[in-house]
């Protein structure tokens, strides 16, 4: 019971996730999104984002309050020279024209699953080269007194 638990909760833990291009048209809401922003887009939100932003990551909010942009909920943005800073979830609309490319995360359940199974053998594994069941010897028992010399 207790193997059974742990391998659930490494399973939980352990999925892994990637970014695929968008298949449809837009995000759904809520999803997470990477968005690669053109040159031109970099710097004209270089005045929201900092200088010499690429990626753009966060959740996606919807459509901007002009149908022009995409709004995000911008958890990390990724310079130019591959610096990642984090954000606090701060809502940008992004210019639908200054975004080169839009890919979504999805869970790669492939990865996840041997990711998974790793752990749950490593678990096994050590369980059974250090047997929790105790296997020591019993004490001599005796007057509780070390012999004299």
């Amino acid at each position: 019971m207790r193997v059974s638990v742990l391998i659930a909760a490494a399973y939980l833990t352990s999925a892994c996730y990637n970014f695929r291009p968008l298949e449809t048209p837009i995000p759904d809401a809520g999803a997470y999104v990477a968005a690669t922003l053109s040159d031109s887009g970099s710097v004209e939100l270089a005045r929201y984002l900092g200088p010499d932003v690429f990626v753009v990551r966060g959740r996606y909010l919807g459509s901007g309050a002009d149908e022009r942009g995409l709004a995000v909920s911008v958890a990390e943005v990724e310079t130019k020279r591959g610096d990642e800073v984090s954000w606090r979830g701060e809502t940008i609309t992004l210019p639908v024209d200054a975004i080169a490319s839009l890919e979504v995360r999805r869970l790669d359940k492939g990865r996840s699953y041997l990711v998974a199974g790793v752990g749950a053998a490593g678990l096994i594994a050590t369980t059974l080269a250090f047997s929790l069941t105790g296997s020591g010897t019993q004490p001599n028992p005796g007057s509780g007194r070390p012999p004299k010399q």
